[in-house]
């Protein structure tokens, strides 16, 4: 199941508009490769370090791939490419390549990856932040926005914590 809390996100470009609310997601652990590598070869013959030797191979294959102009289909895993941006110019014969900026790396999950993540996906509420502040769930978060409009609001934004 995984987890998300909710933030409220105002538009800038209307002052007025008090916002609206969003899902966000928490990510409750970073698992490092080797930990991937035993999780996924628990029922194979394929032994965790020869997996993490195959990541490896494939990581260090993957930048003179896209350097060449490649884009680099993994599976049914997804597609990796470069992108970029650059400097504008009015005249062509100014460009040059040190006006190019922003190089990323795009990852593209492939359909059945998409497929098979959805598939009997479920989300929780782990609470709500507000005013720099996690409420542990939407009723703590309006106990206290009532209790502050209630009192009036004196003071600080932030709840009191004992």
């Amino acid at each position: 199941m995984t987890k998300y809390r909710l933030r409220k996100i105002k538009n800038p470009q209307k002052k007025d508009d008090p916002g609206k609310w969003y899902g966000a997601p928490i990510t409750d652990n970073r698992l490092n490769t080797r930990a991937v590598c035993k999780i996924v070869t628990r029922n194979t013959t394929i032994a965790p370090t020869e997996l993490e030797s195959s990541f490896n191979l494939v990581c260090d294959g993957i930048p003179p791939l896209l350097q060449q102009g490649n884009s680099v289909q993994l599976g049914s895993l997804g597609t990796i490419r470069l992108s970029y941006g650059s400097q504008g110019v009015e005249n062509i014969d100014d460009f040059n390549t040190s006006m190019i900026k922003d190089v990323r790396v795009i990852f593209t999950p492939s359909k059945e990856l998409m497929n098979a993540i959805k598939d009997g996906l479920t989300f929780e509420n782990a609470g709500v932040v507000a005013n720099s502040f996690t409420f542990a769930s939407v009723q703590d978060y309006k106990n206290y926005d009532v209790t502050k409009h209630e009192e009036g609001g004196g003071g600080s934004d932030r709840p009191e914590i004992e």
